[in-house]
């Protein structure tokens, strides 16, 4: 099993962020490679299932992911086939530290010379970048105090 870690801080408040991951029509704005179908119901409840689908050099990867765990507005655990996720935040102040973190393996049906292309390189700098683009995203949203 292949291990991820990537943090970052965002300029918002926790259940800003917690609101803004659990909005299943947002994860395509902050994830554009990947596209999300079949929600069978919220993400910030146990037992929901979700489809997501990536092509990476040409070969497709599909997904069913499952919410395994929640604990609003701190956890949020998927688990695929490939392997298990979880999105954690922590209040810093008035901003938040968000945290991904798992363990995944590629898919068995690509080459080995794609797997290894795809696996820790690939997948660290995919990661950072879903953060860095939830981030942006989620910062602009803040709303203004009155």
């Amino acid at each position: 099993m292949n291990r991820i870690h990537e943090e970052i801080r965002v300029e918002a408040p926790i259940e800003h962020c917690w609101a803004f991951l659990c909005d299943a029509t947002r994860w395509h704005d902050w994830d554009p490679r990947t596209e999300y179908s079949a929600v069978s119901g919220p993400l910030d409840r146990v037992g929901t299932t979700f489809v997501g689908t990536m092509r990476v050099m040409g070969f497709e990867m599909k997904e069913t992911m499952t919410v395994d765990e929640v604990e609003k507005p701190r956890l949020l655990h998927l688990r695929s086939g490939m392997g298990s996720f979880f999105y954690r935040f922590e209040a810093e102040g008035p901003a938040t530290r968000m945290t991904c973190e798992g363990e995944y393996e590629m898919p068995g049906h690509l080459p080995g010379f794609i797997q290894k292309l795809v696996t820790k390189g690939w997948m660290e700098r995919y990661t950072r970048r879903q953060l860095e683009d939830f981030k942006a995203l989620a910062e602009v949203e803040v709303p203004v105090a009155a």
